[in-house]
């Protein structure tokens, strides 16, 4: 499996997607490629899924 992270908000500091990183799936021998967004949660060194994040009241 080849795997990139791209966090927009390392690169731009005025982006709308904090804290949201892209895990870029590239290459899978058995598998899909894609994109998948989770956020980042800096204070746990943690990600979690954009949906469980904005439900929790500690992802900000």
């Amino acid at each position: 499996i080849v795997a990139f992270l791209y966090r927009d908000d390392y690169y731009n500091q005025d982006t709308e997607k904090k804290n949201i990183i892209e895990i870029i799936i590239a290459k899978q021998r058995n598998g899909p490629v894609g994109t998948v967004e989770l956020v980042f949660l800096k204070n746990f060194n943690k990600f979690v899924n954009y949906e469980r994040a904005h439900a929790e009241p500690f992802a900000g």
